[in-house]
């Protein structure tokens, strides 16, 4: 039987194309962005989660346009924390209404959201958001 061993300079040809492969590849590998893809290569659906709760945050409460209930530089952590226990009691039977409760009915199912048919619940999305970005707990 004949064996076959490659010869010295076939072996540094092979190492060197590894190496131009690899290098090749890795910008695709090591993409950055703000939310990390898990070991299967897909957006966590947390990540997911929050990078919708922001986006409905921003075009729909906190906006640059007259008809946003909030403007962009009124949100902190006081509005975060208010509109967040609306958010979190929305469900329940309430005697009053708060200036925080018409703020997200603009979110959908809210009942000036519009349309909502067949649209992601957007006030869950927000309220996930503003607790992460504002740290809120309870």
């Amino acid at each position: 039987m004949i064996k076959f061993a490659p010869s010295l300079n076939q072996s540094l040809r092979m190492v060197a194309w590894s190496v131009v492969c690899t290098l090749a590849l890795a910008p695709t590998v090591i993409a950055s962005g703000s939310i990390s893809a898990g070991s299967g290569g897909s957006v966590s659906q947390f990540g997911n989660l929050y990078k919708q709760g922001k986006i409905a945050f921003f075009k729909k409460v906190a906006c640059s346009r007259p008809a946003c209930p909030v403007k962009r530089d009124q949100v902190g952590d006081s509005l975060a924390g208010g509109l967040v226990e609306s958010l979190r009691t929305r469900s329940e039977l309430k005697l009053e209404t708060s200036e925080n409760d018409a703020i997200i009915s603009v979110l959908c199912p809210g009942e000036k959201a519009g349309d909502c048919a067949g649209r992601p619940d957007e006030q869950e999305m927000v309220q996930y958001y503003l607790t992460r970005r504002f740290n809120i707990n309870g």
